[in-house]
């Protein structure tokens, strides 16, 4: 028997909500994708990428299949908005920001 402290509650991985990622994208004019990786402990680089639907079209985007869910649908529901790679071979998302709606 070990004197160690026993950890008996299992380590939780932090993980975003809808409402935590459009707070965070509307509390400044940017907010790269990294920075919500970072945030959230989320695994990811530029070989981890899930499709996404938008309304333009499909999108590539480098977070965990979740989160991309998630950014999906903020933008389907115009919350957010999607900021793009300048190069045109694939509509790769780099950053997020805070929709305005249009009527």
């Amino acid at each position: 028997m070990s004197d160690a402290p026993v950890n008996s509650a299992p380590q939780l991985q932090k993980q975003a909500t809808a409402a935590q990622l459009r707070r965070m994208v509307k509390s400044r004019p940017y907010l790269p994708v990294h920075e919500i990786r970072r945030t959230y402990g989320l695994p990811g680089d530029e070989d981890l990428t899930v499709k996404i639907s938008t309304p333009d079209g499909d999108a590539w985007i480098g977070l965990p299949d979740r989160e991309a869910k998630l950014i999906e649908t903020l933008v389907k529901q115009g919350e957010v908005g999607l900021i793009f790679h300048e190069m045109p071979r694939a509509r790769v998302v780099l950053g997020i920001h805070g929709a305005t709606l249009h009527a």
